[in-house]
């Protein structure tokens, strides 16, 4: 599996906290087990050549992007997945278009495709489908509003995470 990435290096502690609490409804915690830093997935593909891949990191290269989290999702599939959802942003969705218009987005997973993908930030991939009912209870909570920033765009391969090619947002 392939994809392309915004990722996090700045404070993340408030992220961390709640993967820790979203972490006991799985066997094993799933994003600590990553060890890879808070990130939005943009894109992913089963296959993709190495060259597009990288073209379409470089298309959405562009400002660091500060964004705002104040709400826990639910994908109710099996297993199930909660993930914080970042309040609207214009250049979260911009950076989003401009990466599909670079690689296309028939090889791309449906679910990340343009106008199907949900921006969201995984607290938890691995819930067992018989803890549904406190995982829907978790994904009513309030969550105090919290920001970070997202500094790189990377080019990763998994599993396990693997950085192919790494991009610095500008300041």
């Amino acid at each position: 599996m392939f994809g392309i990435t915004i990722s996090a290096t700045s404070d993340a502690l408030p992220f961390w906290e709640l993967v820790d609490e979203a972490s006991r409804l799985e066997p094993t915690s799933s994003i600590r087990a990553l060890a890879y830093p808070p990130h939005i997935t943009l894109a992913r593909y089963q296959q993709i050549s190495p060259d597009l891949l990288f073209a379409a990191a470089a298309a959405i290269e562009g400002q660091r992007l500060a964004l705002t989290f104040d709400r826990i999702g639910i994908f109710d599939t099996d297993p199930i997945v909660l993930w914080l959802s970042p309040r609207a942003d214009r250049h979260l969705l911009d950076m989003h278009d401009r990466l599909h218009k670079a690689a296309g987005s028939t090889l791309c997973d449906p679910h990340y495709r343009p106008k199907q993908w949900t921006p969201h930030l995984t607290l938890a991939m691995s819930i067992p489908s018989e803890r549904r009912a406190l995982a829907l209870e978790f994904a009513e909570r309030a969550v105090a509003p919290f920001s970070m920033t997202f500094e790189t765009v990377e080019c990763v391969s998994w599993p396990p995470v693997r950085v192919l090619r790494r991009l610095p947002l500008r300041r």
